[in-house]
């Protein structure tokens, strides 16, 4: 494969910042197969409906951080497949092998024109597994410079998550890591990780107590357990919860651990 290069073409940008294309293909992460095709070539080049899709987009960039890790493993796995990735650069469509699909407007500032298909597609790859990961961790990787190292981790992690015979739940505690602001990046790729985040079944059991709470509601309550704090991440949940960098994952590690207490716990589970 060839070099890493960064994400848009070299003429790129030589206008201006290109910061809000980043933010775009960020948020195309979550376009759909067919979606795109559905909407007039004219009008995919309006002002309005790039606009649209910005918000769009952000609006689920947002549920994505909340989700289960489960469906943020089922997103990864779409985004790294090979042929997704063809479809998404023009190279062919899934739906009809025998036709090209519509060139989308990102795809033409991100193809190199003097590379093959698969060096585009690997391309692809590395830099949507980039721009997932710092969805779950902001600002930790530099993927728009773009910064060698970080993208050569970003192609280790890649081969971590896709190593043949993984299992699922494997997949799941690798995104799930990334999550977790306390767990260091280069350990998640780790071939012998460290000891993963278990609670007992009585703190299990506390969570499912708790879940009806909001977030704030419960970190306050969490922190004032009697006779013992309850601190699973090793710092007092409230400020976790107040910190602009780390609110929004603590909320995912706490839904994590919900989903896992509701297996245990909720009646309808058990039936």
């Amino acid at each position: 494969m060839k070099g890493i290069r960064r994400l848009f073409l070299p003429h790129v940008g030589m206008r201006g910042s290109v910061k809000h294309l980043f933010e775009e293909f960020q948020n195309s992460l979550w376009d759909r197969r067919g979606n795109y095709q559905d909407v007039p070539e004219e009008k995919r080049e309006s002002d309005h409906f790039r606009l649209y899709e910005l918000a769009h987009g952000a609006s689920k960039r947002r549920k994505f951080l909340i989700d289960k890790p489960e469906l943020r493993r089922e997103v990864l796995c779409e985004l790294l497949w090979e042929e997704h990735c063809a479809e998404w650069l023009g190279f062919n469509d899934l739906t009809r092998p025998d036709t090209k699909p519509p060139l989308r407007r990102l795809a033409g500032l991100i193809r190199e024109p003097d590379w093959t298909d698969a060096e585009n597609i690997h391309k692809l790859r590395m830099y949507r597994a980039a721009a997932f990961i710092d969805c779950l961790r902001p600002n930790v990787i530099d993927w728009e410079t773009p910064r060698i190292p970080d993208m050569e981790w970003v192609l280790e992690f890649i081969e971590v998550f896709n190593r043949p015979g993984t299992p699922v739940e494997d997949q799941i505690d690798l995104i799930d890591d990334l999550s977790r602001p306390q767990v260091p990046l280069d350990t998640i790729t780790r071939t012998t990780r460290g000891p993963r985040l278990e609670l007992s079944a009585s703190e299990l059991r506390y969570v499912w107590e708790t879940r009806d709470l909001s977030h704030e509601a419960r970190a306050i309550a969490w922190d004032n357990r009697i006779p013992d704090p309850f601190h699973p991440f090793d710092r007092p949940n409230l400020e976790i919860f107040q910190d602009k960098k780390l609110w929004q994952r603590w909320r995912v590690a706490v839904n994590y651990q919900i989903s896992k207490a509701k297996a245990l716990y909720d009646p309808e589970e058990q039936s």
